[in-house]
C-alpha cells in the first residue's frame, strides 16, 4: 500500500502561559472573603474589566493578577450595575489596589485575608 500523500499528523499550536496568570492564585483568592460585604459563601474570583489592555485579546478576561474576591450576590450586582469602577468606587473599594495586593502576597493566605481585612475596614471608616 503507497504511503499517503497528505500527512496525517495534526498540528497542535502550542499554548503560551500569559504573564499574570495562576490558578494557585485564583484558587487562593476564592478562598478568601468578599471584599465588598465580607460574606465567605459562594466566593468567585472577579477579574478586574479595564485594567491592562495589553493583556486582553478577544474574549480574553484580565489576567488573574487583576481579580477580587466577590461573593455572587456582589459579583452579580456588580456586572447588573454596569460600571465597575463606579460601583466599586461608591462601596469605598479600589479595585486596582486591592488585586494589586493580593497579588503581591499571593501564596501566602494570611497576607491576602489581611489585605481583603484592610480593604474592608477603610471601607467602613470613610
Amino acid at each position: 500500500m503507497p504511503a499517503p500523500r497528505i500527512s496525517r499528523s495534526v498540528q497542535t499550536s502550542i499554548r503560551q502561559a500569559r504573564e499574570g496568570m495562576s490558578p494557585t492564585h485564583l484558587a487562593m483568592v476564592r478562598n478568601l472573603p468578599c471584599c465588598l460585604c465580607a460574606s465567605e459563601v459562594n466566593i468567585q474570583a472577579h477579574h478586574l474589566l479595564r485594567v491592562d489592555p495589553s493583556s486582553r485579546g478577544m474574549g480574553m478576561k484580565n489576567a488573574d493578577r487583576w481579580c477580587l474576591p466577590l461573593c455572587l450576590r456582589c459579583h452579580d450586582a456588580l456586572h447588573q450595575h454596569g460600571g465597575e469602577e463606579e460601583y466599586l468606587a461608591e462601596r469605598g473599594i479600589d479595585g486596582r489596589a486591592v488585586a494589586s495586593a493580593l497579588w503581591s502576597e499571593r501564596g501566602d493566605a494570611d497576607g491576602m485575608r489581611r489585605v481583603v481585612f484592610r480593604a474592608s475596614q477603610y471601607r467602613r471608616i470613610s
